[in-house]
């Protein structure tokens, strides 16, 4: 608690809008949109490691907040409440920052693969920034942001090494690494957020497989598959929470067929769209 103190020693009406800014910038629903962008049109073998990469690290987040059940800052001490829209958003238990993980995977993850110094400034930038957010805004301790910082490392790592390896699993494997391993652990153990990353996953293991997508198209044209991507996504999301019962919704195995046609609108619909019309390339078959 000493460290949210002593960080909101400087704080101040501007620095408070400044900071939820950036704190949403390591939200679920920015590296949404930060991922479709990198699957549809910068580089579709990248963008899918980095998926793969969040989810897991995501999942394990809701494990480890399980495991530890540590409360938050303005738990313990109102005082330190900078914006009620931080608290709304600071859900589950305190360790690890899920924030500063996720980020940490995202930003460290693509600098790897992006393999430009200017791009691994610009990561380290953007982790700090938003590690430092989570205690400015009294929604972490030191202690929850440097353990989601660790444990985001490590995943960057272990996802380092599982790309040069250049291990590709055949699709049978893939399958169950993908797609029935995720759900069953789901359905085993599960968070409030599993459905989401098991149907996620399934879409990033399946999707390419049946749509192949090549990125070396047109800018034009990737710009409008991602578009379309994103809207059809935004779409699927209303259109399931207003017409599909809540309790399919709700369900174990309901929440992950809703999230895998979520997913699928990135990795299948948009680039089966845009090969359709002649925006992008037809990929190449092996």
């Amino acid at each position: 608690m000493e460290t949210v103190h002593l960080v909101q020693s400087v704080a101040a009406p501007w620095l408070d809008a400044l900071m939820t800014w950036i704190t949403d910038l390591g939200s679920a629903e920015a590296f949404v949109a930060f991922m479709v962008v990198a699957y549809l049109a910068v580089d579709a073998r990248a963008g899918r490691a980095l998926g793969i990469a969040v989810l897991v690290s995501f999942q394990l987040n809701q494990y480890a907040k399980g495991w530890f059940d540590t409360p938050r800052p303005f738990e313990l001490d109102a005082s330190v409440i900078r914006t009620q829209r931080a608290v709304d958003g600071a859900l589950g238990a305190g360790f690890p920052s899920g924030h500063t993980q996720i980020a940490t995977t995202f930003w460290g993850f693509a600098a790897v693969l992006a393999r430009r110094a200017w791009f691994w400034v610009a990561a380290v930038v953007l982790i700090a920034l938003v590690a430092f957010s989570r205690l400015y805004l009294g929604v972490h301790v030191l202690a929850d942001v440097v353990g989601g910082l660790l444990i985001g490392v490590v995943i960057v790592v272990a996802a380092t090494l599982w790309m040069r390896s250049g291990f590709e699993p055949p699709p049978a494997l893939a399958v169950a690494l993908g797609v029935a391993a995720p759900l069953a652990l789901h359905l085993a153990f599960p968070t409030p957020e599993s459905d989401l990353v098991t149907g996620a996953l399934a879409a990033l293991t399946v999707g390419p497989m049946l749509v192949q997508h090549r990125t070396d198209g047109p800018l034009l044209g990737r710009i409008a598959v991602v578009l379309v991507g994103l809207v059809l996504a935004f779409t699927v999301l209303v259109a399931s929470s207003e017409l599909v019962p809540e309790a399919i919704n709700r369900h174990p195995v309901g929440g992950y067929l809703r999230y895998a046609v979520l997913g699928a609108t990135a990795t299948v619909f948009a680039p089966f769209i845009g090969q359709a019309f002649g925006w992008i390339p037809t990929a190449r078959r092996r």
